[in-house]
């Protein structure tokens, strides 16, 4: 009786609750978090529409051109090598920034406004570097395209740091479905505006009433929206958003441009960080001839139209975002490769 009531007295009880506390913690809650991850959910959406979108779209439009050699086409799909070389500039992203607009937005607000000029420069010209008729300008397309990608890159680097602070430490394991589920979002709008929508046969057979000459937007058009929609959000981000005090970070210290770099060498030294780099280098080389840039152009060369190709990969984009959902519980325990490590040998 007398060890029972030890068991609950006072100071055992406050331990007690003491240790739930700290379990509970750590358990991801999304109440008083959920406008955060609405912005993550929709710069990571802006993100795709501007990045992968883009780099897919367009390709598909310069193959049903006619006049592009697969040798244009492996020119324009170096646009995607910013994404691999970020890391060398990222650094740099980390060290600099002003106080006063914040460590993200000093890089988030000038980057999506420059991104928002380029589309508007893209509208201004894209019915010259990609006529109906007639050789497309692939060189200029690149050279505007690669820049935009370098934009989306460094915006990249900054929300994913961005993430870490803006959600509670708690639910930071909900930032890589935002940024799944968003940029494939991003990346079917797009894709699908540009190819589909664009489309005077698709549009007749599927979305109008009454046959009529050309698409319900026009590439020139599509363009200026998506300027227009990178302004907005981009000047709604600076009035509304606020973004936490760096100084105030636990265990906050500053670290200069050559410090930054110095720990990127650091961390590429842990030897479970090179396995993990020779692992995803080398795992899609196996699935190279069936990935969707390249077998996309075989089978709009092989005669299947462009829209029905679209349509079945668009379906597909709808499966890669419910499917983060689904597995986000298995993927924010202590093992978050083990999904990963079970499902690849079966892909």
């Amino acid at each position: 009786m007398m060890e029972s009531q030890a068991k609950n007295s006072p100071e055992n009880l406050v331990s007690l609750t003491a240790v739930d506390d700290s379990n509970s913690a750590d358990v991801p809650n999304l109440k008083g978090d959920w406008h955060n991850l609405f912005v993550l959910l929709l710069l990571y959406t802006m993100q795709g529409i501007a990045g992968t979108g883009l780099c897919i779209g367009i390709p598909v439009l310069l193959q049903i051109n006619k006049n592009v050699t697969y040798k244009e086409q492996a020119l324009f799909s170096m646009v995607t090598w910013p994404y691999s070389l970020k890391m060398l500039w990222a650094p740099l992203v980390d060290a600099l920034y002003v106080q006063k607009m914040g460590r993200r937005k000093s890089w988030l607000i000038p980057v999506q406004y420059l991104i928002g000029g380029c589309f508007i420069y893209m509208g201004k010209n894209i019915d010259e570097w990609l006529p109906e008729t007639g050789k497309p300008d692939v060189l200029k397309l690149f050279y505007v395209v690669f820049f935009v990608q370098t934009l989306v890159a460094t915006q990249d680097i900054v929300v994913d740091a961005w993430a870490l602070t803006m959600l509670k430490k708690n639910n930071v394991v909900y930032a890589s479905n935002c940024n799944l589920v968003g940029a494939m979002l991003g990346i079917m709008i797009n894709s699908l505006f540009l190819t589909v929508f664009t489309s005077e046969d698709f549009c007749n057979k599927y979305l109008r009433f009454a046959p009529a000459k050309g698409g319900l937007v026009t590439n020139a058009y599509l363009f200026y929206c998506w300027a227009v929609l990178f302004i907005l959000i981009t000047t709604s981000i600076i009035i509304f958003k606020k973004e936490k005090d760096n100084r105030l970070e636990v265990n906050y210290v500053k670290l200069n441009i050559i410090q930054n770099y110095l720990l990127v060498l650091d961390i590429l030294k842990i030897p479970s960080i090179w396995v993990l780099t020779i692992a995803l280098l080398t795992t899609e080389i196996g699935f190279a001839a069936t990935s969707q840039s390249l077998i996309t152009l075989k089978l709009i060369d092989a005669g299947l139209p462009k829209d029905n190709v679209m349509v079945i990969i668009s379906s597909m984009y709808i499966v890669k975002i419910i499917t983060p959902i689904i597995v986000s519980k298995y993927t924010s325990g202590p093992k978050p490769m083990s999904v990963y490590l079970k499902l690849i040998p079966f892909r």
